[in-house]
């Protein structure tokens, strides 16, 4: 029998009801899973800007890698633990000399465009950098392409690097640095340090770049939804500057912020935030301008330096007990690579006074500076960086100095004035603060660049260490390398700052400091990782089932009732 006009009429008003009830519910649901969005800032580095991230034009300080590792993976990486697990690499193993390394590589892996990586886009990368390695500063100065002899790909998801010689930290200062380079973008790309297309960010990695402002000095990722670790835990990643990250933090302009110590202090009251701390291979030391300066280039006259410090008392005012005091020979005391037996340097301002005495600036002029006989003034110009901490530092510097007649121009500067009149050497004295890395060969072995100290013995060391595959006797002679460095005085670490962050947890939890630091020492709390295994908004990070294709689970019970009692009326007045 035909349906009349009233039974028509009817049901469809029972579905238009069902889809009132079904619809929003829906909606609601796609758009919470749609919309996850996290906001982080660089809180103590304001003034920065982290670079474009793509490998060769990133700014070269750690805020700048991490940017760039969001968009490309490295064959392997460290976890929570600072274990290193498989990235690109899904396994690997090395000859007993530890010449030969062979990496078995993930499947299934593709770009951000889509193509596929392979073995091929590993050897391309090696090589290129190896050839570019000078064209850009980034190049020269993070990726360690010179220790390989050669590199190839047997087949698609095999590689063997061949190195010229045993080198000990080759996975912590190559294979979990260098990021992987798709072949098909840059194999025709003649200058990378100013290569920034569109496709100069696409790499393996978690997040896609969708927008760098350099003016803003603010970065927005989206997830890559066929990562393959997993989709990340949120949809929209976004990085921005902020003047006061407490504030920020307070009124949910930020869900994450790096902190100092004294701004944790004043997240007290915040429920919602959860702080973590990790230990700060961050150093603040005052660097000299050893070459360039004949007085200081005199080992007494820095050692003096050194005894006119209290630097207990300066690390207590500068960070008021987030941090420690720094070792004479350099490594952080909670670094595996510290040894306590060095030359100790405590504030004797009077065996301070007689050492430059007898460095032949028993003299002072009116203002209490001291003077060398032909009446030129113990003074020098302090360069530093114009965040807080080291403003500060500045000026206790200078009171501690004044006490024992050494004088003291303040000189401020953002952080890419101050890194840039260091790295070219137009500098006197300098603040200068960064990771300390946490590997001697980074740690150390940089010391005759980044201090213009050449000490012989130091540097036979420094190269005698690379080489040596056993721990044991490698520690010894990083111990030897600590002691000549205290001896000499070529840097003075005056402390170290404890890391801090700060993260709404009702939003998001993960974060973590990484022991021993990302790509060689990088003291933050951005592992990419945390994207990967965090939870967002207390949900677990497993991947759960999608119940979508069953129709009475996905309409709910309201639903699955309403539906069936349409068609039993639909049927009844069918059949009447």
């Amino acid at each position: 029998m035909k349906l009349n006009k009233k039974v028509i009429s009817f049901f469809l008003s029972m579905m238009l009801i069902i889809s009132v009830f079904l619809l929003p519910a829906t909606g609601s649901e796609n758009e919470e899973k749609q919309n996850r969005v996290f906001t982080s800032s660089w809180s103590q580095l304001t003034t920065a800007d982290s670079g474009f991230p793509s490998p060769f034009t990133f700014y070269p300080r750690g805020d700048g890698y991490i940017m760039m590792s969001y968009c490309f993976d490295t064959l392997i990486w460290p976890d929570e633990n600072g274990e290193f697990i498989g990235l690109l690499a899904d396994s690997w193993e090395s000859s007993a000399d530890g010449i030969e390394w062979t990496f078995y590589l993930r499947e299934n892996v593709t770009w951000h465009d889509g193509e596929p990586f392979t073995a091929n886009d590993v050897v391309f990368t090696i090589n290129y950098m190896k050839e570019k390695a000078h064209v850009s500063p980034v190049g020269s100065s993070w990726y360690n392409t010179a220790i390989i002899d050669n590199v190839k790909a047997p087949d698609d998801h095999t590689v063997i690097i061949t190195l010229k010689q045993p080198y000990a930290p080759f996975m912590q200062l190559v294979l979990d640095v260098i990021p992987i380079m798709p072949e098909h973008i840059w194999k025709d790309v003649s200058d990378p340090s100013t290569y920034m297309e569109e496709d100069a960010v696409v790499g393996t990695g978690p997040f896609i770049l969708e927008d760098y402002d350099k003016e803003q000095k603010s970065y927005k990722y989206s997830a890559n939804k066929d990562y393959f670790l997993g989709e990340p835990v949120i949809d929209t990643l976004i990085y921005v500057q902020t003047s006061d990250p407490i504030l920020s933090l307070k009124t949910g302009e930020v869900d994450e912020s790096s902190l100092s110590f004294d701004q944790v202090q004043a997240l007290s009251d915040q429920d919602n935030l959860k702080v973590i701390s990790g230990p700060g291979y961050h150093v603040y030391r005052l660097r000299f301008n050893i070459p360039s300066n004949a007085i200081l280039n005199d080992t007494d006259v820095r050692k003096a330096i050194y005894y006119s410090l209290d630097c207990e008392d300066i690390m207590s005012r500068v960070l008021h007990g987030g941090g420690v005091v720094g070792n004479p020979g350099y490594v952080p005391p909670y670094s595996k690579w510290y040894y306590p037996g060095v030359t100790k340097y405590a504030y004797d301002p009077e065996k301070a006074n007689q050492m430059l005495d007898d460095a032949g600036y028993q003299n002072k002029d009116t203002d209490g500076i001291r003077i060398d006989p032909d009446g030129n003034r113990l003074e020098f110009q302090l360069l530093y960086p114009t965040e807080q901490q080291s403003q500060r530092l500045a000026e206790l510097i200078q009171t501690y100095f004044k006490e024992v007649g050494i004088g003291i121009i303040l000189k401020p500067g953002d952080r890419m004035t101050v890194d840039g009149l260091v790295g070219s050497g137009n500098f006197e004295m300098a603040i200068y603060t960064h990771a300390t890395a946490t590997e001697p060969g980074n740690m150390l072995n940089s010391f005759p660049t980044s201090t213009g100290w050449n000490n012989s013995e130091f540097m036979s060391l420094a190269t005698e260490q690379m080489v040596t595959m056993d721990e044991e006797k490698r520690k010894e002679l990083v111990d030897r390398m600590q002691v000549l460095i205290a001896d000499n005085v070529p840097t003075i670490p005056v402390f170290y700052r404890d890391m801090y962050s700060a993260c709404n947890q009702e939003k998001f939890d993960g974060f973590f400091y990484t022991p021993e630091g990302i790509a060689g020492g990088i003291p933050v709390e951005y592992n990419k990782l945390a994207f990967i295994y965090g939870n967002w908004n207390g949900e677990s990070t497993e991947a759960t089932e999608d119940t979508s294709t069953n129709s009475a689970d996905s309409i709910g019970i309201f639903g699955s009732v309403a539906v069936l009692a349409s068609a039993f009326l639909l049927r009844k007045y069918s059949q009447s």
